[in-house]
């Protein structure tokens, strides 16, 4: 293999190992996003109001029905609770986490396919050149 193409052949193993880091951060800044929201949902927490009072405690968005009847989350528990941990900005992280877990995952399988086709053709020259000799 001349020096040209054992130049070529590294810039595009090193183009599809950039877009799999590329892809590898921006799925896992989705799923830091995921997470985030998945505590907001299950966990329980309270509100502090102040030094002389006790703080509220509110059940998780996810789990707070110990009912059979079904009520909405700002009728069992107030709407502090409520008002806390809204769903709006919830929905609105969900949403802009979407375009970062597709375009990751392209990346990453972009960049994987890039770096097995080298390894391919690097693999079928290496025996040709043996079967050569």
């Amino acid at each position: 293999m001349n020096s040209q193409a054992q130049v070529y052949d590294r810039e595009f193993r090193v183009r599809g190992l950039r877009e799999q880091g590329w892809g590898r951060g921006l799925t896992a800044a989705a799923a830091l996003i995921w997470l985030w929201v998945a505590y907001l949902l299950v966990l329980p927490f309270s509100i502090d109001r102040g030094e002389n009072t006790e703080p509220i405690e509110c059940d998780s968005r996810a789990f707070h029905q110990d009912t059979d009847f079904k009520v909405t989350y700002q009728r069992d528990e107030g709407e502090r609770c409520d008002a806390e941990r809204d769903l709006g900005p919830m929905l609105a992280a969900l949403l802009l986490s979407l375009p970062l877990a597709t375009v990751g995952t392209g990346l990453y399988v972009s960049g994987t396919s890039a770096v097995r086709t080298a390894a391919y053709a690097a693999e079928i020259t290496r025996l040709n050149t043996a079967q050569e000799v």
